[in-house]
């Protein structure tokens, strides 16, 4: 007979219990649907959502998929941006095959010329075109562009909030970089958020390209942190705290509804003493359908990083795509595969969540009490403005940390009373020009 593993339960009915364990479940649909006139789909479409990224906009429409809806982008030769239903409203010829006009978009079979904002603005050789052009419009939505980066808001015209204002999106000396390509998921966008509020992963799936010799993440980030949570005027962060020889390192990841976070540097090995820097990358999940989103990113670029922009974007995208071969990915696995492979819809029932998984917790009840406001005709919790954000790397030597920052508890204290110190000032008032984190 086998001996039992060391260290594993002694207890026999959880030995081979394969036979008894629940195979498939249902999805929280509630939560996770995005469609027009779902609880999830609604609350969706009270933000703005990035859709492509501007120079992509050339001299053919762009072709794009949100929420469900089917869309073409372009730009007219004025420059102006304008997103539309992606089929003609007179004889739905998809408007991914127009023609860019001066002015607007013109249909590529009857010529029917829409502005950015779905007015008609020709009908070629119809003597009706005025009246026809008084009853009859394209569906268009809103268009802001932040970047490099275009959104565009999906919901009720009458309750369309203004583009949010992030307050360490216009820092001196750093440079908004579009972080392009976009970034497909064939999974639902809950299962790709919450991630960010995940910190134990960062220690064990972030830290298995370092542990076999490739370059990716700090090799500090394999020393396995403590953890507080906690909301934010506009959404929620976690912040994990690390012994780094005799620094105590910790690092913040910020949310903000409804789907947007900011991370630090994965530079950052925590050694050396600093109050503040500046985000490294912001992510924006925008769920196409319910079983497929896509990523845009945009990278904070600060003065006096003289790392190469490929080799920056190469360490960016590791392990974002399936494009390793699928036995890399195996042996080297990066966020793609944790979070696709946990199914096109992730089936909560079926989970056995531990104590590091609060910040999903919270994230999914947070997500629920908003989709429920609106479900009810009320308004999401309005986003402030400026929007405070606080991902951030704060160092300091351990000899100030009570404890040491050398057992369990004084680093969990000392999370906490980072994040609370950050609800009171939040990282913008800590940051000075400069030494940015840097690969090695």
């Amino acid at each position: 007979m086998d001996s039992p593993v060391s260290g594993s339960p002694s207890k026999a009915p959880l030995s081979y219990s394969g036979y008894h364990r629940p195979l498939t479940g249902a999805p929280d649909r509630y939560l996770c649907q995005v469609g027009r006139g779902t609880p999830g789909g609604e609350y969706l479409r009270r933000y703005w959502h990035p859709v492509a990224f501007v120079d992509e906009l050339k001299d053919v429409p762009v072709r794009v998929r949100a929420l469900g809806e089917d869309l073409v982008v372009f730009k007219d030769g004025q420059g102006q941006i304008g997103c539309l239903h992606l089929h003609c409203a007179h004889r739905r010829t998809s408007l991914e095959y127009g023609v860019i006009s001066e002015r607007g978009l013109r249909c590529c079979y009857h010529g029917w010329v829409f502005d950015v904002d779905g007015q008609v603005l020709e009908i070629p050789g119809d003597p009706n075109a005025a009246k026809i052009a008084e009853r009859v419009s394209q569906g268009a939505y809103p268009v802001h562009t932040l970047g490099g980066l275009v959104f565009i808001y999906m919901g009720p015209p009458e309750k369309r909030p203004p583009f949010p204002r992030y307050e360490r999106f216009d820092l001196p000396g750093v440079k908004l970089v579009p972080g392009g390509p976009r970034l497909p998921f064939p999974c639902n966008w809950i299962q790709i958020k919450e991630n960010a509020m995940d910190p134990a992963h960062t220690a064990v799936l972030h830290a298995i390209p370092a542990v076999k010799g490739v370059d990716h993440f700090a090799k500090e980030f394999a020393a396995f942190p403590e953890f507080a949570f906690m909301r934010t005027p506009a959404g929620m962060m976690y912040l994990a705290a690390r012994k780094v020889g005799d620094r105590v390192w910790v690092r913040s990841t910020d949310y903000v509804a409804p789907n947007v976070h900011s991370i630090s540097s994965i530079f950052e090995g925590g050694r050396q003493v600093k109050g503040a820097n500046t985000p490294f990358r912001t992510i924006w999940t925008t769920p196409v359908d319910d079983d497929y989103s896509i990523n845009f990113t945009i990278s904070h670029v600060e003065e006096g990083d003289d790392t190469p922009m490929e080799k920056r974007r190469y360490l960016e995208l590791f392990g974002q795509t399936d494009e390793r071969p699928y036995v890399e990915r195996q042996r080297i696995p990066g966020d793609w595969d944790a979070m696709v492979s946990q199914g096109p819809i992730e089936i909560h029932e079926l989970e056995n969540l531990d104590i590091h998984d609060q910040g999903v917790v919270m994230f999914r009840r947070m997500l629920r009490q908003e989709i429920e406001r609106v479900a009810r005709g009320d308004e999401p919790t309005p986003l402030p403005d400026p929007i405070p954000t606080f991902c951030n790397d704060r160092i300091v030597p351990a000899a100030t940390v009570e404890g040491g920052g050398d057992d369990r508890a004084s680093l969990k204290r000392f999370a906490h009373k980072v994040g609370e110190d950050y609800i009171v000032e939040p990282p913008l008032a800590q940051w000075k020009p400069g030494n940015p984190a840097k690969p090695v």
